[in-house]
């Protein structure tokens, strides 16, 4: 009987040595693998790249709006008609060209027609409206002109102010973005290397390729600080400023 027991547990000493010998180094090899990986990951450095310019806008839009009422539909039109040969009159006089006019469609409530009832105190029964639209690259003359539309206020012509788009009037734009592009984001990839760079030196190594990039998001402010990079934002100003922020994802050696 004890032949019999002695002989079953050297088996089992010998199973259970070998298996935490295997077990031990199945672990030592799985740690050894994370620190790899672990290892392969930290040497790459992910930063943002800031660059911002600041640029002129090449075009301008301003829209002179016109509105008149009156109870009989003949004299409204007359008066409005009247309003759009002064403005054209007036643009002309500035300097702009009959190709950067144009006359916008003429409008006509009837107020007796609407769905609802004339509200009270409402005096006449037509309101006509229409607009003349210049669209130019000549930016300081649009400028110059908002500020001389006292002569139209002289002559009898009121502009209408209201303006149910929300966009600014006049509008200055930069159309030539696209060509601006490549060179802002070189000029972010160039600044986030150098942060790069930086943060290597004090690590002690060195910047490789790029292993991945993003371009991130490119707006336009106006000098007031106000975000233009909607394309009905309220406010518009003849100077921009471009940001565009870029992730990078550099090597480290």
């Amino acid at each position: 009987m004890s032949l019999y027991s002695q002989d079953n547990s050297l088996p089992a000493s010998v199973i259970l040595a070998v298996g935490i010998a295997v077990g031990l180094a199945g672990g030592g090899w799985l740690i050894g693998q994370g620190l790899t990986r672990f290892k392969g990951d930290a040497r790459a450095v992910t930063v943002k790249g800031l660059v911002e310019r600041e640029v002129k806008s090449d075009q301008a839009v301003w829209t002179l709006n016109l509105r008149r009422a009156s109870d009989t539909l003949a004299d409204a039109q007359q008066k409005i008609t009247a309003d759009r040969d002064a403005v054209l009159a007036f643009l002309k006089k500035q300097g702009f060209a009959d190709a950067e006019i144009e006359r916008q469609p003429t409008k006509t409530l009837d107020k007796l027609a609407r769905d609802f009832n004339q509200a009270q105190g409402e005096r006449f029964r037509y309101v006509v409206t229409t607009s003349v639209e210049v669209t130019t690259n000549k930016v300081d003359l649009v400028r110059s002109a908002t500020g001389a539309t006292e002569e139209l206020l002289k002559a009898g012509v009121i502009l209408d102010s209201e303006n149910t788009t929300g966009r600014a009037n006049p509008r200055f734009v930069v159309t030539k973005f696209n060509d601006l592009r490549p060179e802002l984001l070189a000029a972010a990839t160039k600044n986030a290397r150098s942060i790069a760079e930086q943060f290597a030196a004090d690590s002690g190594a060195k910047v490789g390729g790029i292993r991945s990039a993003n371009q991130g998001t490119i707006q336009i402010f106006g000098t007031d600080g106000n975000d233009e990079s909607a394309p009905f934002s309220p406010t518009s100003t003849p100077a921009k400023k471009i940001r565009v922020v870029s992730t990078f994802e550099f090597e480290l050696k």
